[in-house]
């Protein structure tokens, strides 16, 4: 890497810093804008991780809060040297920001620009040999022909370049001997050239870029040694066929629910509509959470995922097959515990406001006796039931409407019909 590399429209004529992974060239743009260009060594290049993190800087570069003046100016991931280039402002760059682990050490004089010399080496920066000329240059300042960095003072009074000393010459010597006789004349002699202000940034924004990258990079690849070597693979777990019915459920702020067994029906009279015969098949659904068991025309299963749940209310919906779309009915329950039945009569209004909101379902509005209402929706056909009852020393609110599909409206009775039957 001892040639300058090629970077359509722009000249690279002074290698600043050589690294293991990558070259930092100082060169400009075919309009004349002063460029650092960061390339990849071919070391660098081989390596994905090292790549990876040049576009991951280059975003950072590109998108960061505060780059809106001088972003990004052009990359390129995917060549053959993966490449970066940013433009240089002075006072602009924003690395003014970034300079604290570096305060007192910046200046234009020779000590402090050794100092900073002396940060670059820690980060394996190869320094640049103190005849002037960096190592691949395109050119030596002051030589005939030579090429002259973009932004940098032709002449014997020419500040070193990047803070590194040039060889004295004769004709830096004859200078200084014409400014003496100049004065001896009574003339006053001609002021040194200052350095520019903006060698230190461009030192800081080498300094920078060069420092995050090996110290991002080995960070890096540190942590995905450690990663490989300790975390262990671990198989999937084994799928297993969850029960068609959920064990026993708390609620928050519900004491745990105990189920009065189902008793097999015997001839009684419903809220309306039919009912079990004495005798009939059916299945029997428990283990729902619920203070009471019924009846079912088919095998319960529980569509959880339509289950609702609150700090007051239990919501269970039992269907006859998977979905609600391809069930031929769809039970949906609510119970809420009360102090007594005097507080369960006085909240019944706003329960079914609750219940029959959730579920869509109309309000129980026809009293059946003193402590159930009821009634019936045509389209879709959907008996509904309000219900107030004691179970185990303790006062329940029970709501519950069953949608039937064409030809089930009769199964939908005898579910509602059951349930009122199973809490008395």
């Amino acid at each position: 890497m001892n040639s300058a590399p090629v970077i359509s429209g722009y000249e690279l004529g002074q290698r600043l810093l050589e690294h293991p992974l990558a070259e930092i060239w100082r060169g400009r743009s075919f309009t004349g804008m002063e460029v650092v260009v960061l390339v990849l060594s071919e070391a660098g290049a081989a390596d994905p991780a090292v790549r990876e993190r040049l576009g991951e800087a280059s975003r950072t570069a590109a998108l960061g809060p505060g780059r809106e003046e001088v972003p990004l100016w052009a990359a390129n991931l995917t060549a053959t040297r993966p490449y970066a280039v940013t433009q240089l402002v002075p006072g602009q760059s924003g690395a003014e920001r970034l300079i604290d682990p570096l305060d007192g050490l910046l200046g234009n004089d020779q000590e402090s620009l050794a100092a900073v010399r002396n940060q670059l080496a820690q980060y394996g920066a190869a320094p640049i040999p103190v005849d002037g000329q960096a190592p691949g240059a395109a050119g030596t300042p002051g030589q005939p022909g030579a090429p002259i960095a973009a932004g940098q003072p032709s002449g014997a009074n020419a500040p070193h370049a990047f803070g590194v000393p040039a060889a004295h010459t004769d004709g830096a010597t004859a200078a200084h001997n014409d400014a003496t006789a100049a004065h001896t004349n009574g003339q006053p002699p001609a002021q040194p050239a200052k350095s520019k202000p903006k060698t230190w940034l461009y030192l800081v924004a080498i300094v920078l870029v060069l420092a995050v990258f090996s110290i991002t990079y080995s960070i890096g690849a540190a942590v995905r040694s450690a990663t490989a070597k300790t975390d262990p693979v671990v198989p999937p777990p084994a799928p297993v066929s969850p029960s068609p019915m959920p064990t026993g459920v708390l609620v928050p702020g519900i004491d745990k629910v105990t189920a009065v067994p189902w008793s097999r029906a015997t001839p009684f009279v419903g809220v309306a509509g039919a009912v079990f015969a004495s005798g009939a098949e059916l299945e029997v659904a428990r283990g729902l959470g619920l203070p009471f068991e019924f009846g079912f025309p088919d095998r319960p299963v529980l569509d959880q995922k339509t289950s609702v749940e609150s700090s007051s209310t239990i919501y269970r919906r039992v269907l006859t097959g998977p979905g609600s779309a391809n069930a031929g009915l769809d039970l949906r329950i609510a119970v809420q515990p009360c102090r007594d039945q005097a507080a369960c009569l006085a909240a019944r209004a706003a329960f079914d406001q609750e219940w029959t909101t959730a579920y869509k379902a109309p309000v129980p509005a026809t009293p059946r006796d003193g402590r159930t209402w009821y009634t019936v929706d045509p389209k879709p056909y959907t008996f509904a039931m309000t219900h107030v009852f004691s179970s185990q020393g303790r006062w329940w609110l029970a709501g519950a409407a069953a949608v039937a599909a064409p030809g089930q409206e009769q199964s939908a009775q005898k579910v509602v019909n059951d349930i009122w039957r199973q809490t008395g």
